[in-house]
């Protein structure tokens, strides 16, 4: 006999059934089936440059040149997308001509991918790096560059979030740019010596030609003033 009985969750409610549990969003005093919720974060790897201390600030440049962006991450709880309060964000990303701070670079090679060995030291360094602490609306603003690229990556920015005090909840994931932004802001100012990137998604080591995957996790970004901005949702949970 199927038995099914609804008993209170964090949230909202949960259905139980003989097949599992089935998590039901309570937003506006209603009940959303899980279609409405949140949709969950693409979960990508930290990557090789992940540091313990991020600086807390909220603009992270350090002078640095490049096209100004303006990045809000809003963390979100995945029953009924309500923000988040608290939650420590953490970004990190290379600069315009594809350097890490905080460690030592790895170079690749080109044409096959592999490493070939260890690059620059920038150890010592903490440009584009920083952490913020999401306010009562869920987000955390941070005033940034677009990055460069390296191989073999697309552009990316990393992000960490955190609960307060569970380190063991925290998600990583990275998030990407349109191309046709990309391939223009590329084209000038600190980015036009290194030029276009020729890593393409099928030759990212981290998206490996999954389009959905690059699709969910690519900035919606829009024009403001001399630079951009952009806002993304990370759900927690």
């Amino acid at each position: 006999m199927d038995r099914r009985k609804f008993v209170a969750g964090a949230g909202g409610l949960m259905l139980s059934t003989g097949t599992g549990v089935i998590a039901l969003a309570k937003s506006g005093g209603k009940l959303a089936m899980p279609s409405q919720a949140c949709k969950m974060t693409v979960l990508q790897t930290p990557g090789p440059y992940l540091t313990a201390d991020n600086p807390l600030r909220s603009d992270i440049r350090e002078g640095l040149p490049g096209a100004v962006l303006q990045l809000d991450i809003r963390a979100v709880e995945p029953l009924a997308c309500a923000p988040v309060e608290g939650v420590v964000v953490d970004i990190w990303h290379c600069d315009a001509i594809g350097r890490y701070a905080g460690f030592q670079n790895i170079n690749f090679d080109l044409a096959s991918l592999r490493m070939t060995g260890p690059g620059a030291d920038y150890s010592s360094e903490s440009f584009l790096r920083g952490r913020q602490v999401t306010d009562a609306t869920g987000v955390a603003r941070f005033t940034t560059i677009i990055p460069g690229w390296y191989v073999p990556r697309l552009a990316h920015i990393h992000l960490r979030a955190v609960m307060p005090d569970h380190e063991w909840t925290a998600m990583t994931t990275q998030v990407y740019f349109p191309q046709a932004l990309e391939q223009a802001v590329y084209a000038g100012g600190a980015y036009a010596e290194r030029g276009q990137n020729p890593i393409g998604p099928d030759r990212d080591i981290v998206i490996k030609g999954d389009m959905r995957a690059l699709s969910d996790l690519t900035l919606d970004i829009e024009k403001d003033g001399d630079g951009y901005k952009a806002a993304f949702d990370m759900t927690i949970g």
